[in-house]
């Protein structure tokens, strides 16, 4: 059987990097001695799979694993055993037995949610905060210049921003955004946000972001489910 589970990943826990997430999941299920299914081969791992990873010091509310059990647990008992071998930080949500022929989480996640703090090297009116937003959206063509192993590349970003939105609170901007997820690319928030200081002018503080995914989603036709819906 294959369950899926929600959890966050929060305060101190988002300095944990993907890899190492994959590794305390991975202690945790084996310290909590939920009979997990392993792959064949010489160096047999535990079916596991995680969706789209979280950039070092980015909180999380609402991130996804599946994980291949062996038998027909009872999902309260293992949740509650995992949750005790997790470190702090890391807070299981939910948690669904996958119906046959499910399709992976990195098959269906396609939007992601992202709230962003940062502070202002002035102060800026609401309405011409919304009217830079709008000024950003209304763009055809955002080019960004991302450093890669061959040197810089220019990417066009605008594509992948789906929704912006921002408003001011105690002298610091909080936007909202959602972004397009895929095997063929996206984008970073804090290029969006970067993007929005160089091009609109907007005197914002980038050494002062902070970030928090709000959410990952299946997205279509419309609607956005999370990856629990339709299984």
């Amino acid at each position: 059987m294959r369950l899926r589970m929600a959890y966050a990943k929060m305060d101190d826990a988002k300095y944990i990097a993907h890899l190492d997430l994959m590794r305390v999941f991975e202690r945790a299920l084996r310290r909590a001695e939920i009979p997990v299914a392993y792959t064949e081969g010489f160096n047999p791992r535990p079916k596991i799979s995680f969706g789209f990873a979280l950039a070092v010091g980015v909180e999380g509310e609402a991130e996804y694993v599946d994980v291949e059990i062996r038998g027909e647990p009872d999902i309260e008992e293992v949740l509650g055993g995992l949750q005790k071998q997790l470190p702090p930080g890391i807070r299981l949500l939910r948690g669904q037995l996958l119906t046959a022929g499910a399709k992976p989480l990195m098959a269906v996640l396609n939007r992601a949610a992202y709230r962003l703090r940062l502070p202002l090297t002035e102060p800026v009116q609401q309405e011409r905060l919304r009217e830079a937003v709008d000024h950003w959206l209304g763009r055809e063509q955002v080019m960004y210049s991302r450093f890669t192993k061959k040197g810089p590349a220019d990417k066009d970003i605008r594509p992948w921003v789906k929704s912006l939105a921002g408003e001011i609170r105690d002298g610091e901007i909080i936007f909202d955004m959602e972004i397009e997820l895929g095997n063929a690319g996206s984008v970073r928030p804090e290029e969006v946000i970067a993007g929005l200081k160089e091009l609109e002018n907007l005197p914002l503080d980038l050494d002062g972001l902070g970030m928090r995914r709000t959410g990952v989603y299946v997205s279509g036709r419309g609607e956005k489910q999370t990856p629990f819906e339709g299984n």
